[in-house]
């Protein structure tokens, strides 16, 4: 039942120097009805945006800041009482004369709108949160500062940056400085259902019968107990779980909040990483899809670029699990987990979040092509393994330097859920387990983990 109308997707866009770009996709929102009451999604109805992070200025501030300045601006921007939308914006530099790019960590005393950040007085009025702890102040995520639809324009956005992270520098030092900004969608905390119905390799609730369609609800954080016995989350044929165990307290199970990338990585995003990493390792993260990347080299100098606007915005195929979580490592997000994967498909939703077949499928919660079966392929870490359930959700640093709790390079740990002519069911995991190493068909989306006391 329900309602549908075809809009536009926003999409993503980091502008350093004078790059800019538009992406647009096709989405369809429908109006979702649960336990006989209306119930409307999460997200927005969106069209054609380009997210802009420009301007980018550093400035001496004291003994042991700086301040960042910059403009930020996309369209058809949301905030209600489901959900909202929001820009991971994060900041690397390099000093005149040095080599390689550093990340900027940011100084803030308090997450919410810290002292020392702020904008000019026109515009729209923008929340800055800056995510806290021994993984954070590696970016800043801006969400509107109310409840609205439409535009965001903000000028002369200020942040407080760690005059440390930057080494070498002096207020006499010219510092080149690159702003990157990604679209992500608020999750928020509450529970869900994982499993359910007759896909293959379900995961569902064990009771005293064979019926294996019952879905397992998960209900608050902790640990989740796993095996064949009464009560416990289990899966059907492969890709299961450690019978009569658990998946531990400290792996993201999906019921805290989690801000998601509203589209996979893209061509822009990903030329993004290559072009500030040292050319022998971003030759050894090139992807071969050369129809949306390209290289070019100018006395010594070697620049990725996307091959179009239209293109740089499309979901970048061919990504291993490897060049993924390197992009995640380097932005200062992290891998999903399969569980969450379910949570942003099917919202809190008993029955799930179906769009039906259209060419875009939108998440309950407004996260692009992720339900239906022409879903991308993507790789969240998996439960099926044991180096999956000992991720602990650590997020990137700035480098592509692997969290030591994250599967690493040869995959281990991870495994495919979504793909076109597989099933609309979120929970189809007949390959959640498969170890690759290879980059055919594979895209790839991060997340980070949402700070706490920010609200809705």
């Amino acid at each position: 039942m329900g309602r549908k109308i075809r809009v536009r997707n926003a999409g993503w866009h980091s502008k350093s120097g004078r790059a800019s770009g538009i992406s647009a996709a096709l989405v369809m929102i429908s109006i979702a009805w649960a336990v006989g009451a209306a119930r409307s999604h999460g997200g927005a109805a969106d069209h054609p945006s380009t997210l802009r992070v420009e301007n980018v200025r550093f400035t001496p501030r004291d003994a042991t800041t700086a301040t960042i300045t910059f403009d930020i601006g996309w369209e058809h921007s949301w905030r209600h009482e489901s959900n909202h939308d929001a820009a991971w914006v994060f900041f690397k530099v390099r000093p005149e004369g040095a080599a390689e790019w550093r990340h900027v960590r940011l100084a803030a005393d308090r997450v919410l709108n810290p002292t020392g950040y702020g904008q000019a007085a026109d515009g729209t009025r923008l929340d800055l949160i800056v995510p806290d702890g021994a993984d954070g102040f590696t970016g800043l995520l801006a969400r509107r500062a109310a409840y609205g639809l439409g535009r965001v324009t903000a000028k002369d956005v200020t942040a407080v940056c760690d005059r440390g992270s930057v080494p070498g520098f002096t207020p006499d030092t010219k510092v080149e400085i690159r702003g990157f900004g990604i679209d992500m969608v608020f999750v928020p905390a509450g529970p869900f259902e994982l499993g359910g119905g007759t896909s293959p390799n379900r995961f569902y609730r064990v009771n005293d019968t064979a019926d294996s369609s019952q879905p397992f609800r998960v209900t608050g954080p902790g640990p989740i107990p796993t095996g064949q016995q009464p009560g416990r989350l289990w899966a059907r044929r492969g890709c299961q779980p450690e019978d009569g165990g658990e998946i531990p307290a400290a792996f993201p199970n999906g019921y805290a909040a989690i801000y998601c990338m509203k589209k996979c990585i893209t061509g822009f995003q990903y030329a993004g990483l290559l072009n500030t990493l040292p050319p022998a390792r971003a030759e050894a993260r090139s992807p071969p899809d050369v129809q949306r990347m390209a290289r070019s080299e100018t006395g010594g100098n070697v620049t990725y670029r996307a091959t179009s606007d239209g293109n740089g915005h499309i979901n970048l195929s061919g990504l291993s699990w490897a060049d993924g979580a390197t992009f995640a490592a380097w932005a200062g997000l992290r891998p999903m987990t399969e569980l969450e994967y379910e949570k942003i498909t099917r919202g809190p939703i008993a029955t799930g979040w179906d769009t039906g077949d259209s060419l875009d499928h939108p998440s309950f919660w407004g996260v692009t092509n992720m339900n239906g079966w022409r879903s991308p392929v993507e790789r969240p870490v998996t439960v099926a393994n044991a180096t999956g359930r000992r991720f602990q959700g650590t997020h990137g640093l700035g480098t592509t330097t692997l969290p030591a709790d994250w599967p690493q390079e040869d995959a281990v740990g991870t495994g495919f859920r979504g793909g076109h002519g597989e099933s609309g069911n979120p929970s189809y995991r007949r390959r959640a387990d498969t170890v690759a190493t290879d980059r055919q068909g594979n895209y790839w989306r991060g997340v980070r983990t949402a700070p706490s006391g920010v609200g809705l």
